[in-house]
């Protein structure tokens, strides 16, 4: 099953390197995601979850059943070069998902500055503030797709 997106972004091709990414923007109230298509070219925002008991067997399945084969969790670090306070949460939830899906890479990277690009992606599109529910959860998502991106164009040559 693959949830609603919003939208998608083409990106250079990566050497040698293919299989779907999903980015999880994890929150203590919700979680972001994207994932980008087989060939890494594509990146697609995903509808976001909640962060509550269902979470791990929500993310498994989407991982299961749409043949993921990396995971890349944001991070904060902040201008310190310190991590967040949530980080070692972030840490914790990934090391338990790698133990459910054995194969799958799990990895992380520097979500700096991720939530408000994708705030400024939002008025962009929408011509408008976030406001209420329904704008955080895509705005959560957007930080997701913009994380994964990054990741994805971190050791471009271009």
């Amino acid at each position: 099953m693959i949830p609603h997106c919003w939208e998608h972004t083409i990106l250079p091709m990566k050497k040698e390197r293919f299989g779907r990414v999903l980015a999880v923007d994890y929150g203590k109230k919700r979680v972001g995601l994207a994932w980008s298509d087989e060939m890494r070219l594509v990146v697609t925002p995903l509808k976001a979850f909640d962060n509550d008991e269902t979470l791990m067997q929500r993310l498994i399945s989407l991982i299961e059943e749409n043949n993921v084969t990396e995971v890349v969790f944001g991070i904060p670090i902040r201008m310190s070069g310190e991590e967040g306070e949530i980080a070692e949460e972030i840490r914790e939830f990934a090391h338990e998902l790698s133990k459910r899906v054995p194969g799958v890479v799990v990895d992380f990277f520097d979500e700096s500055l991720t939530s408000k690009d994708a705030e400024t992606l939002f008025r962009a599109k929408h011509g408008r503030h976030p406001v209420g529910k329904k704008d955080k959860y895509l705005v959560d998502s957007y930080s997701a797709a913009i994380l994964l991106e990054e990741f994805l164009r971190r050791d471009e040559d271009f």
